[in-house]
């Protein structure tokens, strides 16, 4: 069994999808010197780097984040291996039926785009799946998506109705082959979280 990493890195300027989302600073509060210890302030959005969104986040009134049985944050998961993809080509509702079959499994999207992530484009021409997967998905009773690519709006609105967690913009799926694996998803457990940074794992046993 291996532990694959599927988190990019929190760190100074982390990019964002819109600019009016808050910058990531960390920012040292204390040192050995004058204070015998290291810390620093991290301030982060809830939606900034490999992050989970929750109902509430465009909808009101939508559950929130800590209100998630924690059991779902583990699971046994699907990756769908789109590489290579080309930029702005979408995810269709016959591309996942292509690939994928089995009821209640999480999913995993992998599309190598996370190659990209840190640069202008990868906002710009990721990906995107279209609604039509998303509501393919929610026949298919998948309990949490996640994608190396952000999700476009009405995909959130598909997905979140139903009560889908996002995983969004996971990182290093280039060590992952199509096939099952088990998925650890742990965000942050904010009270009244409209979603939260993670830390997202695969076990793999190749």
């Amino acid at each position: 069994m291996r532990v694959v990493d599927l988190t990019h890195p929190i760190s100074d300027g982390l990019p964002v999808y819109f600019p009016w989302h808050p910058k990531t600073t960390l920012t040292q509060t204390a040192n050995y010197k004058d204070n015998l210890c290291l810390v620093q302030c991290l301030s982060i959005g809830t939606h900034s780097g490999t992050h989970i969104d929750a109902p509430s986040h465009v909808l009101e009134g939508g559950t929130t984040l800590d209100h998630y049985d924690p059991g779902l944050w583990y699971r046994e998961a699907m990756v769908l291996d789109f590489t290579p993809r080309e930029p702005s080509q979408e995810i269709t509702e016959d591309d996942l039926k292509a690939r994928f079959s089995e009821q209640g499994m999480a999913v995993i999207i992998k599309t190598g785009w996370d190659k990209v992530f840190g640069r202008e484009e990868y906002y710009k021409t990721y990906p995107a799946l279209t609604n039509k997967a998303a509501e393919f998905l929610v026949e298919a009773q998948v309990p949490v998506v996640a994608a190396d690519t952000p999700f476009k709006l009405d995909v959130h609105y598909t997905l979140l109705r139903q009560g889908i967690p996002l995983i969004t913009n996971i990182n290093n799926t280039d060590q992952l082959r199509a096939g099952k694996v088990k998925l650890i998803a742990a965000p942050l457990l904010i009270q009244g979280g409209d979603g939260a940074p993670a830390r997202v794992l695969a076990l793999v046993d190749y």
